[in-house]
């Protein structure tokens, strides 16, 4: 258990309303030379990674430093969860007590508390005069914290992975990443500074879905591009209450093979004379900009960068090789990715190249043209039935 006193010569205990008696409330202004550096270990209940870049972040600061008497004015203050709560009238302190770090914390305002410590650390002649408001809570639920950071969160909208990886909806995904070279690359909350959204991931499954409210042959995921949040809200209701007919957790079982083939797609794609054609407005896939992109999940660079407009359809071009269900709560590949690849290959750019050009050059039109999408699923079941043929000749 670890112990936090933080003076005050104010403290207001409000009793909760009638029906939610188990939470009780703790308000108090403190000066901000009183915030304890070890609070910042105390964090992993906030949804939020804290981003010293952002303008919040610098604005909490120049007040801070230029201002700090109008600090308790501009700042809505720090939320701390708490497992108890005491003031000790004689000392004029507040006591918390805080023991799991999965339950207990900041909840909000991760900010205002690194920018306090920030500054704090700079040299200052007299104590700084800025107040910080607290808002403490003890009694609270363990389910229900997710939806309270959620409630809190305001200023800048928490996204929805930030909220499922805080209720662990991820964690049969990090399991079956977790001997990926990339498991560490991947971000679950907001503002966490690593190269790979839990959002794309979610998204490159999300097109191999065939189940009972998935995709087929005519049925294709064209609305899901540039749409990850639904994708996301999805999945958390899949993980929120389960069904035996839900999709994600056959999908999440293939994630490694799934994420290798899109990158093992791109890599393929760049070995075709593609070089002049747009990712955006001012950049070629073979810009300077470009070279050296690296394929995360292949743990490869490679010259140059195939826009997500071509690389979805492609990409979900491949569940016409899906076997699904067969076991049931699985789904296995009819011919051996890597194989189907080097025999799709030759077919998928040309009928992707030829959408983007009638597409005006705009890969983010491509990925929303169902056409782009039907071509590649075509390809892909002729090249599947041209293997079948094979293989039955063998016989």
């Amino acid at each position: 258990m670890t112990t936090f006193r933080i003076p005050t010569k104010q403290f207001r205990s409000i009793a909760t309303p009638a029906g939610s008696a188990s939470s009780k409330f703790g308000l108090f202004f403190t000066q901000a030379s009183n915030i304890s550096r070890d609070l910042l270990d105390w964090r992993e209940v906030n949804p939020r990674e804290i981003n010293r870049r952002s303008s919040v972040y610098k604005a909490i600061v120049r007040t801070l430093s230029d201002e700090p008497e109008r600090f308790h004015e501009r700042n809505r203050g720090i939320t701390i969860i708490a497992d108890d709560l005491t003031y000790d009238d004689k000392r004029q302190e507040v006591i918390l007590h805080l023991n799991d770090m999965k339950q207990h914390g900041v909840i909000d305002g991760a900010h205002t508390l690194d920018a306090i410590i920030e500054v704090q650390n700079l040299p200052q002649e007299n104590e700084s005069p800025s107040f910080v408001f607290i808002k403490t809570i003890i009694g609270i639920d363990a389910d229900q914290i997710a939806e309270i950071a959620g409630g809190l969160n305001t200023s800048q909208a928490v996204d929805l992975k930030s909220l499922e990886n805080l209720r662990h909806h991820f964690n049969t995904l990090q399991e079956v990443l977790a001997e990926q070279p990339y498991a560490n690359s991947i971000a679950y909350k907001m503002n966490e500074d690593k190269p790979i959204d839990v959002r794309e991931i979610l998204y490159y499954l999300a097109v191999f879905d065939c189940g009972m409210n998935g995709y087929n042959e005519k049925k294709h995921p064209v609305a899901l591009f540039g749409r990850k949040e639904g994708i996301v809200r999805k999945f958390s209701e899949q993980a929120g209450n389960p069904k035996e007919d839900d999709s994600f957790p056959i999908l999440i079982s293939k994630a490694p093979e799934i994420l290798r083939l899109r990158d093992l797609i791109e890599k393929c794609a760049l070995d075709r004379n593609v070089g002049r054609y747009k990712v955006g407005t001012n950049t070629r896939i073979r810009s300077k900009t470009n070279l050296k992109n690296r394929l995360m999940f292949l743990d490869e660079k490679v010259n140059g960068k195939i826009p997500l407009g071509w690389i979805m359809p492609m990409l979900a071009g491949f569940r016409a090789n899906v076997l699904w269900n067969e076991p049931r709560k699985s789904f296995s590949w009819i011919v051996p990715i890597d194989e189907l690849v080097d025999t799709c290959i030759d077919r998928l750019v040309p009928g992707i190249q030829e959408v983007h050009e009638q597409e005006n050059s705009r890969p983010e039109y491509v990925g929303r043209n169902a056409i782009a999408w039907r071509i590649c699923y075509g390809a892909v079941s002729n090249a599947i039935l041209e293997w079948r043929l094979k293989e039955a000749q063998k016989k």
